[in-house]
């Protein structure tokens, strides 16, 4: 059941309306009303409590308990002022067609009630109220066209507003696909003269000093890496912070150790590459495995220590993480676990595979393998 909550206003204007007939009343027969009059006095102004929430309700009350007090105690202006007061809400919260008829039905019914009372048509009663009920609701519906109009304004300029901006964003998405596309073409240029000129040094005679070749390399390095340094400034927005933090390859390993250390667990790391080339995607991998699995080792091994091995060969680079803690203890099984299916997850889409599980001798280990061959197409 929907409660409908009254306006503090609104109760207000509903006891000073029952003040004002009480006040009329008083007036009119010298000082003395029955109690019931008072009764009818108040429960005639009440639904102007409920005026803003329902207003033809609220109408339909006024207007009968407004009749009855005119009827029993001759209230006749407060009772119209608590009728127009009503059909101003009326005509402000509806339409205008509405507004139209309800105040055509009102002051058809203020006719009524003039002749009901006084017997007689009175021309000077009639000539009052019924330009005060079709100016209520003038009042009431030029105020609310005001209002639609004032809201109308402003969603329009919202939805210019807003146009605007998304203009201005389409704009800099654009220019900055341009100067990608630029980009793209400058590094291509230089990415070629470099090439050009380092199989020009590696084809020198032993004889031939290939200083010159690679002074050229040097310097077409020098001017690629200011244009691209210059194009890099004008994509970052204006708020954005350069880069500090170093890149997440496997360089960065010890860093994840030292957090594991700083937390209680002995770890220590290997790391032998013999060599090998090991593209930064492959060692980003490796270092978000590297992550994953120590955080589930602080999270649910109980472990006092662990140890991350990295090995690479000619074809793959191999992670393996051990740690002497439970099996069990709520760690994630094989094939389960969001750390795990991450870690999976991200060695497949290089061709690799990633398996977990306890080991023969106690603990738990993690096994990585990313495939080394044709991984610098993926970066």
């Amino acid at each position: 059941m929907v409660k409908l909550r009254l306006r503090p206003s609104d109760v207000a204007l509903a006891g000073l309306g029952a003040v004002a007939l009480i006040v009329e009343g008083l007036v009119g027969h010298e000082g003395a009303m029955s109690p019931g009059a008072y009764l009818l006095a108040i429960a005639a102004a009440t639904p102007l409590a409920w005026r803003t929430r329902k207003p033809l309700a609220a109408l339909i009350g006024v207007e009968v308990g407004a009749l009855l007090c005119v009827v029993a105690f001759h209230a006749s202006w407060s009772a119209t002022a608590i009728v127009l007061v009503e059909l101003y809400t009326v005509a402000l919260l509806g339409d205008r067609q509405r507004s139209l008829v309800v105040g055509t039905i009102t002051a058809i019914g203020v006719v009524f009630v003039i002749v009901l009372i006084d017997g007689s048509v009175d021309l000077g009663g009639v000539a009052i109220r019924v330009p005060l009920v079709f100016a209520s609701v003038a009042l009431g519906d030029m105020v609310r066209s005001r209002r639609a109009l004032r809201a109308a304004a402003e969603e329009r300029a919202e939805r210019l507003e807003r146009e605007r901006e998304d203009e201005i964003r389409r704009r800099e998405g654009a220019e900055r696909l341009r100067i990608a596309r630029e980009l793209h073409d400058t590094l291509a240029h230089f990415l070629v003269a470099i090439n050009v000129r380092s199989s020009v040094a590696v084809d020198l005679p032993e004889s031939q000093d290939p200083s010159e070749a690679l002074r050229d390399i040097k310097q077409v390095s020098a001017t690629a890496l200011r244009d691209l340094r210059a194009t890099l400034n004008l994509l970052r927005d204006q708020d954005d912070v350069a880069p500090r933090a170093p890149a997440f390859d496997l360089e960065a390993l010890p860093t994840l150790v030292e957090r594991a250390r700083s937390a209680g667990v002995s770890a220590d790391i290997e790391v032998h590459v013999n060599g090998a080339v090991v593209p930064s995607v492959i060692g980003g991998a490796a270092f978000r495995i590297v992550q994953e699995a120590l955080t589930n080792v602080l999270r649910h091994a109980d472990a006092s220590s662990a140890h991350v091995r990295v090995t690479a060969n000619a074809d793959a680079l191999n992670v393996e993480i051990t740690d002497d803690g439970r099996a069990g203890n709520g760690r994630p099984s094989a094939g389960g676990g969001h750390g795990l299916r991450g870690m999976a997850e991200r060695a497949e889409a290089l061709g690799g595979r990633v398996s977990a599980g306890p080991r023969r001798d106690g603990g738990w280990g993690v096994h990585a393998v990313l495939p080394l061959r044709n991984a610098e197409d993926r970066s």
